[in-house]
């Protein structure tokens, strides 16, 4: 029996119905924008006025306007465009980022711009003093829109707002912003007006528009909406054969039936798929190919047990007939449904009020008092679960009911037993001693009455009620003093407590109060208490609860490995020596840069290092991430240091089509799954070696014995050996997660089974991505070439061979520099990347970027004093005296570490003839010597050289106890 609502759901408005055409009948993937001769055309037929076409046309070409800010806990994200062809940014990470995904993958949309062309907008401004005097102008307001949208149906400009937002605004401003009745949407009338008069449609958008699942299918699947490789007939013959039987499968059981041809899925070679045989990737591909049906609005891709897949659009529609309705009670909600609740139905905002419940129906009634009888019960629980009729009451926690319920002692209730048997026995004609009184008997028996028939009933009611209590000790006016005396005292200077009991004090005298006693103020004070504004955000956030739930559309870790990256930074508690040039020995703290996935908690890769992190510890994090598992992340979760907002770093994660997600300042929170690991490697881990500061941290009491300064200190090849063989093997291999009860190896194995290899996330671990890990020159990255001289970088002038052509001159190149090797630039010539090579530093190989950062900050400073004299000259005076500081020289060495192992200089790794000089601790020393040495200078310095190589090799091996070449890590999986 079908039910027939008294009312009609609200037409589609055109947007909506736009949007919903591509995922009905439109095939699903980026799509291209337009050309310029489409553009022409269609801005012809959209009839757009000369004042929007200049809007639209500056859009496109300076888009985006502004940069975007991360502000009340707003996740920036930085998302590569497929259909653009762009980076573009959003500010929100749950209202503005879904829009930028769903925009770039529909083929309606045919082109969008983030933060296009601001504008000034003709606002009413309405004031109000503290004297209650209203005054209104009119002014001239920069806005900027989030997203200008071409389409076949027109151009149109949205704002996407939160819609708790929203609700603010339109409580605050009702004449500027509201939601209408007749179409459910969201309306700002001024800026509506504003774009109508360019032909432009202004659409204020909401949050609550977002189907989160929706939006994490298309994500899950957006792999192959890009890139995905054509299914094969074969594959989806064998596909066919199976759903075909059945008509609905679920996708755990029909991956289950894939062919797993033991590949490791950080390996780029594809099998050959044995005959009427597929793979997991190809079911995925047959998704979005929409020859396999999923309903994507409800069922979550990442959970494959719980997705049930059709042979067709008409098997789907039968699931979602046949779909059970939720649970009606379940631990979550109670709904309480009575005489006088209030509900509307879905889409409609007419309000109907429950005016009876008898045997098997539900009577309501609307605001005329017109009382409806279409609803028996059974209908009307059904549309209440099934979320078509929404009750305008919210619903009760468990918690809130338990609230309301008061605490009665044991004693209370056997009080109660006790008078219940008396009455009975009463009742019952038997002779029983009283020790109350008659009217006491009398209420006990009208309590019984009015409690019905139930003996539990009447059991409750005659509880005793809870004994008073005292109330409130303290006087209303003390309780405004100490609330006003916190006011002032909630401030950076934050004073002692018993300093603003004093002052307390001094105001009850002024006011001829008595001040309350000391304990009593402060227990009144502390409700008062503000920590954000005494000691900062930072602190308010840790004092904040601990969240111990998280809403089923919230997918913070990612479904699927390499989803969702996380790298940091931390200084470990520990102090370690490094052998620099000429026998120096220098005891530092180094740093590390760890780089996590948050969905198996596996270390992917980690970088440590003797400077303070810079763009140079991102880049040899993800190289040394590429370097192991030959694959790239989706999503890479960092803080908001200068390193990561490098134009650097973003350009890679460009490139490689990695989405930037930023976390909100000062919110630690957000990236809890690494700072964990930190406390992890230094509880566990750090604190077991020797040279740890665990003592420090009391340092006016120790002493020369336990001081870790005076510590026979492991070396920086030590460290990093037990670093690796403790995430590698210890933390990843062998230690079960909480978080999945696996370890976090075994679980990454089994998830890439159950959603396929990605191998559009491969990458391989060339001169390419080496050079792509490289940091660009300074000012912009981009150089001109001079024909004969090459590029100038820091006064220092790189040649290549390629430089020569005549069609190269007064071109700008893009220049990169090799951070371990500055002898060596890399500029891009055409579509190839040439070697440029400094003769001036030629004779100093492998000088890192940090050393020379610090030679020249020398050079330039003596330049100030004597101009006059010349530039090569005295860097060479700089560099061989090597009076460089501490970090520039531990860098130095090392350098020496990495470059073993292929992450260093990218000569080191291409040129085979240069094994040998990878190996010598001075080889980046001067090749040649200055004119000015003499032979017996020459001499002796040799043969200082010799030794101290010789004790730095003999130092190494005696004291390397971990096994570094046979760490599996350095073998692929």
């Amino acid at each position: 029996m079908s039910v027939q609502l008294p009312i009609s759901l609200h037409p589609l408005s055109t947007w909506p119905h736009n949007e919903m055409l591509w995922s009905e009948d439109v095939p699903r993937g980026p799509g291209r924008p337009y050309t310029d001769e489409e553009f022409l055309e269609e801005i012809e037929k959209w009839g757009t006025p000369e004042k929007g076409r200049k809007y639209i046309m500056q859009s496109r070409l300076r888009a985006p306007t502004r940069k975007v800010q991360g502000r009340a806990r707003n996740v920036v994200s930085h998302y590569t465009s497929h259909k653009m062809a762009r980076r573009v940014a959003t500010e929100s990470r749950s209202v503005e980022f879904p829009a930028v995904i769903r925009y770039d993958l529909d083929c309606v949309t045919r082109e969008f711009y983030c933060q296009p062309m601001d504008v000034a907008i003709s606002t009413t401004i309405k004031r109000k003093s503290k004297e209650g005097k209203e005054t209104e102008y009119t002014t001239d307001v920069r806005y900027t829109p989030d997203i200008l949208r071409l389409e076949a149906a027109g151009p149109s400009v949205e704002e996407w707002k939160n819609e708790e937002k929203l609700l603010t605004l339109a409580a605050k401003y009702p004449s500027r912003f509201y939601k209408s009745e007749s179409d459910g949407k969201w309306h700002c009338p001024e800026r509506e007006k504003f774009f109508s008069e360019m032909g432009i449609t202004f659409r204020l958008r909401s949050s609550a528009e977002h189907n989160p699942i929706f939006t994490s299918n298309l994500d899950f699947l957006r792999d192959y909406f890009v890139a995905g490789s054509p299914l094969t007939d074969d594959a989806w013959n064998a596909i066919k054969r199976i759903v075909d039987k059945v008509g609905a499968i679920s996708l755990a059981a029909l991956n289950e039936k894939a062919f797993d041809d033991e590949t490791p899925w950080n390996d780029d070679q594809v099998m050959p798929t044995p005959k009427g045989r597929f793979l997991v990737d190809d079911v995925l591909q047959a998704i979005v190919e929409r020859r396999l049906w999923v309903d994507l609005d409800y069922e979550d891709l990442s959970d494959a047990h719980e997705v049930i897949v059709c042979a067709s659009r008409e098997q789907l529609e039968r699931v979602v007939w046949l779909r059970p309705p939720p649970h009606a009670a379940t631990e979550d909600f109670i709904f309480n449904v009575d005489v006088g609740s209030k509900f509307t139905f879905r889409g409609h905002p007419e309000v109907y009020t429950v005016a009876a419940i008898p045997a098997g129906k539900v009577l309501f009634h609307d605001a005329s008092s017109v009382v409806f009888e279409d609803l028996s019960e059974n209908q009307f629980e059904t549309l209440l679960l099934n979320n078509d009729i929404q009750l305008l009451s919210t619903p009760k926690t468990i918690d809130e009911l338990l609230a309301q319920c008061e605490y009665v002692s044991d004693k209370r209730i056997r009080d109660a037993h006790n008078k219940f048997r008396l009455l009975k026995a009463l009742a019952s004609g038997q002779n029983v001693p009283l020790s109350c009184d008659l009217r006491t008997i009398q209420r006990w028996k009208q309590k019984l009455r009015e409690a019905g028939d139930s003996e539990p009933m009447q059991v409750h009611a005659l509880i005793s009620k809870r004994p008073g209590g005292r109330g409130q000790q303290i006087a209303d006016e003390l309780l405004q003093l100490i609330k006003e005396q916190a006011k002032r005292d909630n401030t950076p200077r934050n004073p002692p407590g018993s300093s603003s009991f004093s002052s307390f004090k001094k105001l009850c005298r002024e006011k001829g109060l008595k001040p309350c006693s000391r304990n009593t103020f402060y227990r009144r004070f502390a409700e008062f208490h503000d920590i954000l504004a005494r000691k900062g955000a930072r602190c308010a956030n840790n004092a904040e609860p601990q969240i111990w739930y998280l809403h089923r559309e919230d997918k913070i870790h990612g479904g699927r490995p390499f989803q969702r990256v996380h790298i940091d930074h931390t200084q470990l508690d520990i102090i370690i020596r490094i052998r620099g040039w000429g026998g120096r020995t220098y005891k530092i703290r180094p740093w590390i840069t760890i780089v996590m996935d948050a969905t198996t908690r596996a270390v992917l890769a980690f970088y440590l290092s003797a400077h303070t992190p810079s763009t140079t510890s991102c880049m040899m994090a993800i190289r040394a991430m590429v370097a192991i598992h030959k694959r790239v992340p989706e999503y890479i979760v960092v803080d908001n240091g200068k390193e990561f907002h490098a134009r650097a770093f973003d350009q890679l994660c460009d490139l490689n089509d990695i989405t930037l997600e930023y976390r909100p300042a000062h919110e630690s929170r957000f990236g809890s799954v690494c700072e964990r690991l930190f406390g992890t490697t230094n509880t566990v881990f750090i604190r077991d070696l020797v040279g740890n500061t665990a003592a420090m941290h009391n340092v006016r009491m120790i002493t020369r014995q336990v001081n870790p300064l005076f510590a026979d200190h492991l070396s920086f090849v030590e460290l990093h050996g037990r670093l690796e063989h403790f995430f590698f093997v210890e933390y990843n291999r062998e230690r079960r997660h909480p978080a999945h009860d696996h370890t976090p190896e075994e679980y990454m194995n089994k998830r890439f089974i159950e959603t396929g290899r990605r191998l559009r996330r491969i990458r391989p671990y060339n001169e390419q991505f080496m050079i792509e890990t490289c940091v660009p020159a300074s000012r912009g990255g981009v150089r001109e070439v001079d024909p004969q001289r090459g590029i100038l970088i820091d006064r220092l002038h790189y040649w290549a061979d390629e430089f020569a052509g005549r069609r190269f001159r007064e071109k700008e190149v893009e220049v990169r520099i090799d951070m371990w090797d500055v002898s060596i630039a890399y500029a891009r010539v055409g579509n190839h990347w040439v070697k440029c090579v400094s003769k001036l530093l030629a004779r100093y190989r492998r000088l890192t970027a940090i050393e020379l950062r610090y030679a020249l900050y020398e050079v330039r400073w003596r330049l100030r004093k004597a101009p006059e004299e010349c530039f090569p000259q005295l860097l060479d005076e700089v560099l061989s005296d090597h009076d460089l500081p501490a970090v520039a020289d531990a860098t130095a060495a090392t350098s020496r570490i990495y470059g073993a192992y292929g992450l260093g200089a990218i000569a080191d790794r291409l040129s085979a003839s240069e094994t040998s000089d990878r190996d010598d601790p001075d080889s980046r020393s001067p090749e040649t010597e200055s004119p000015s040495d003499s032979g017996a200078n020459s001499s002796a310095r040799q043969a200082q050289k010799t030794a101290e190589k010789l004790v730095l090799n003999d130092s190494l091996l005696r004291r390397f106890d971990v096994d570094y070449d046979s760490l599996p890590t350095q073998r692929p999986l």
